[in-house]
């Protein structure tokens, strides 16, 4: 039987045949190369920029696994965080705390600040302040404390550092804000050690408005920052989306991406970048979490003061403004309201809001307007120094001589929580060793000396 002729293989034909080996090999690696280069671009822009844990030998490293409060698919919300370490670094306390949200089912931006003082009963059952909790537990454990007290699922934090936070302004080339007053301070840090502010409308360089949204030696203390600090990022905003800006959003995101720490993804902030123009015609309304002022008491010890809130307020307020859009513009109050506040008091303040709104019309998206309960000057409002007295007994009185500080307590020790112009009518409720427990006509409560005040003709 005849074979096959053998196959004699020629010195070319066995060139092209390794040549041909070769090539497949070339194309399998190159093809795995670009594989992995595109996994690894998209493992860096989807994984979440977590830089900060908590510290290490913290009780509260499992923070993270606890339950959480279901989001609203409507709505971003996202923790604002301000900080004086260097990114990356652990510990160090919060100077800002904003709870931002991103309402697309209201068309509107909601921001709500928690005084750095507010006291908080940490997840071991002592207490402090919600500030504390950075050093403490990290940026997962501010972000439950801040959810368990507001009753608001977070989506995300972000954690701005001050030089971050100087960066971003310089590069975008300042921002325009209305300084109201003289502020000028020594912090006695190593950088940005001084604030030296001038009143007026201006354009504040990175340092300058850092020292803005810090500074708090006003009469209202830590409550004044958290208002300027809302002023500052509705300009920051309004800067980001101006025309020259809003195109550069996606580029300034990256510029900005390394002066930040978040559980977001580089996708994350891009997509919300892109996002952008719709969010520019959305109203911002914020609100400074209501609450009273307390003083240390020299008869306890290692008293400290505190923004003491009611926790059913807290989340009253929360749930007022980010489901209506209302808001409290005065957020001092008396201690005893503080105290015994109830969801009936905040049922008759919603009521007068609502009343307010339908007079004074609706927003173009169909939102009631925002208005304040401390605003209703007429004769139905408990909180007006020309209308019914506001408690059995309280007597109508009017400011001596020039004007006057009210404070949160009876003593010059106390801070300073409203004013009172000369000739002003205000409510005594009660007399408390030489001072005068009063209610100002937009309602705020407080002490002055009795002898700054004469009985109403």
């Amino acid at each position: 039987m005849a074979g096959r002729p053998r196959r004699h293989n020629s010195p070319h034909s066995t060139g092209r045949g390794r040549s041909g080996r070769w090539k497949r090999a070339i194309v399998l690696v190159t093809v795995a190369a670009c594989a992995g280069v595109a996994g690894g671009a998209y493992y860096a822009l989807h994984r979440p920029l977590k830089t900060v844990s908590a510290p290490s030998g913290s009780k509260y490293t499992d923070v993270a696994e606890q339950p959480k409060i279901p989001a609203d698919p409507n709505r971003t919300n996202i923790l604002l965080i301000g900080s004086d370490t260097r990114p990356g670094q652990v510990g160090g306390n919060t100077d800002v705390l904003i709870l931002c949200s991103i309402d697309r089912a209201h068309h509107r931006i909601e921001m709500l600040s928690i005084p750095r003082d507010t006291k908080v009963t940490f997840p071991d059952g002592t207490q402090g302040k919600i500030n504390e909790a950075l050093s403490l537990g990290g940026p997962a454990l501010t972000e439950r404390m801040v959810s368990q007290l507001l009753d608001v699922h977070i989506d995300n934090y972000a954690l701005t550092h001050f030089g971050g936070l100087v960066k971003i302004i310089n590069t975008l080339g300042g921002i325009r804000i209305d300084v109201p007053e003289r502020m000028y301070y020594r912090t006695g840090d190593k950088e940005y050690g001084v604030i030296n502010l001038q009143p007026g409308v201006q354009t504040l360089n990175g340092a300058q408005a850092l020292g803005f949204v810090r500074f708090r030696h006003d009469r209202l203390g830590d409550i004044g920052r958290t208002q300027r600090q809302q002023e500052f990022l509705k300009a920051l905003s309004h800067k980001l989306m101006d025309p020259a800006n809003i195109v550069r959003l996606p580029q300034l995101v990256r510029e900005f991406w390394g002066t930040i720490d978040t559980d977001m993804s580089l996708a994350q902030v891009i997509h919300l970048a892109t996002q952008a123009t719709s969010f520019k015609q959305y109203p911002v309304v914020s609100e400074t979490l209501p609450g009273s002022f307390h003083n240390p008491d020299p008869n306890i010890p290692h008293d400290a003061s505190y923004w003491i809130v009611n926790p059913a307020e807290a989340r009253y307020a929360a749930k007022g403004l980010l489901d209506n859009g209302i808001h409290v513009t005065n957020p001092v109050q008396d201690p005893y309201i503080t105290e015994h506040w109830s969801p009936a008091d905040g049922m008759g303040a919603q009521a007068r809001l609502r009343s307010a709104a339908t007079t004074a019309g609706t927003q173009p998206n169909g939102n009631t307007t925002s208005v304040s309960t401390n605003s209703d000057a007429s004769n139905d409002n408990p909180n007006a120094a020309g209308g019914t007295p506001p408690y059995p007994g309280a007597v109508k009185m009017v400011v001596t001589g020039q004007a006057i500080n009210v404070r949160s307590g009876p003593g010059t020790n106390y801070a300073v929580v409203a004013s009172a112009a000369a000739g002003e009518v205000v409510w005594k409720l009660e007399e408390f060793n030489g001072w005068d427990k009063i209610q100002l006509p937009e309602g705020a409560i407080g002490y002055v000396a009795s002898w700054l005040l004469r009985p109403s003709p």
